[in-house]
């Protein structure tokens, strides 16, 4: 009988203390996956800095150097120029819908669609570049016609090759978003194999 409450109490012991490292295990688990949902919402944050940079510093500079070119070129019309900003304005508009994430996407019951999500954001933004370079095109034939017709053949050749190093920036910035989103994406399915294996 004494060896029955014997085995009875080191099995309750036994009990608690699985209890306990479950719950250890629970709490480490969670405390990961708080430093993943960081972790991922981090390497996130660079695109939100810098869209709200685009808004924020660039259209005004923008703005600025476009009334400037004006004040040069008093002939020049202000419709290529109004035109461009508004283009400018709605293209980051539409950045900002693209880009858009909240806190709830990285959380661990959500990483699937965010993950899709991910997935969709470099579609769009892909369209949205082939959208846009046609349009912007027509928009600095249009200024530049506006200065050739003025005689400013120096600003027109020098706008273009601003033109193109803006490209080039552009595009280095459209890489390097797709390139965080796949960092993103790989992640997820790898979290999401380790769960699968569980």
């Amino acid at each position: 009988m004494e060896m029955n409450t014997e085995n009875h109490l080191d099995m309750e012991s036994m009990r608690m203390q699985l209890e306990t490292l479950k719950k250890k295990l629970d709490k480490q688990q969670i405390v990961t996956d708080k430093l993943v949902q960081k972790a991922m919402s981090n390497k996130m944050s660079w695109i939100m800095k810098f869209l709200w940079t685009e808004l924020i510093v660039l259209l005004p500079f923008t703005a600025i150097a476009f009334c400037n070119l004006k004040s040069m070129v008093p002939g020049m019309s202000w419709y290529p120029i109004v035109a461009i900003l508004v283009f400018m304005l709605a293209c980051i508009a539409v950045d900002l819908y693209v880009n858009y994430t909240s806190e709830n996407d990285w959380k661990s019951e959500n990483l699937v669609n965010t993950g899709m999500k991910l997935l969709r954001m470099k579609r769009l933004r892909w369209m949205q570049v082939a959208v846009n370079l046609p349009i912007v095109f027509v928009l600095f034939v249009w200024l530049f016609y506006d200065l050739e017709f003025e005689g400013k053949d120096a600003m027109v050749y020098g706008s273009v090759v601003g033109g193109l190093i803006g490209m080039a920036i552009g595009i280095g910035i459209l890489i390097r978003m797709n390139r965080t989103n796949d960092e993103l994406i790989r992640q997820i399915n790898g979290l999401k194999e380790e769960d699968d294996d569980c």
